[in-house]
């Protein structure tokens, strides 16, 4: 009687399904109006776009607000920022960044790839469980021995976050855009995708006789 200890590890290059975009949409006023009511109703506009493309209400989210007011002896100021985030598949990148790109206050902070590692996990872990037995027996019968049965087996996931932050100089540029009209699909020639490579990690203790 004895126990093989077989390390296993299996890899795959996995496909992003879906992306999420973190939006700032923030201006302020002087003297006559309101930054929040403005703001909000270009925050309405663009859920309101977003939607026309294909995104459901329940993938935008307005995840902060911050309303700031001052007030001197010659005039009123009001700063307000919302902060925004929606969930779009790869293949409507195209029509909601041409959305985006249209708006004058909307500034995309920070994009963030949706993987789907479970359905992966588990044909690599069986795949890692199958070659890990191969290589016990192999040893097994070159030592005179048989494998039995599985004492022990525990895995592990690597599962890397793919995020883009743009730099804040980019960001500041060309905060006053003038209306224009509609840009349309920003079709790049090429599909807007990520991918990582998620690792199985597999350690399983054999029994032999």
């Amino acid at each position: 009687m004895g126990v093989l200890r077989i390390q296993q590890k299996e890899q795959q290059d996995v496909a992003a399904v879906g992306a999420k975009l973190y939006l700032e949409v923030a201006g302020e006023t002087l003297v006559m109006g309101t930054a929040a009511t403005e703001r909000v109703k270009e925050v309405r506009e663009v859920t309101r776009q977003l939607q026309a493309v294909g995104i459901p209400p329940m993938q935008i989210q307005v995840r902060g607000v911050e309303i700031s007011n001052r007030t001197g002896l010659l005039a009123k100021q009001q700063k307000a920022r919302f902060l925004l985030v929606v969930e779009a598949a790869p293949e409507l990148l195209p029509q909601v960044l041409g959305v985006l790109a249209d708006q004058k206050h909307v500034d995309l902070q920070r994009l963030e790839w949706i993987f789907d590692d479970f359905e992966v996990s588990l044909r690599l872990g069986a795949k890692a469980m199958q070659r890990a037995r191969q290589r016990a027996e192999a040893i097994a019968q070159a030592a005179g021995h048989r494998v039995v049965g599985v004492l022990n087996a525990s895995d592990t996931w690597e599962m890397p976050v793919s995020t883009v932050n743009l730099q804040q100089e980019w960001l500041g540029q060309d905060t006053q855009r003038a209306s224009r009209a509609r840009s349309g699909p920003l079709e790049a020639g090429v599909p807007y995708t990520s991918t990582h490579v998620f690792t199985v990690q597999l350690t399983v203790d054999f029994q032999l006789e």
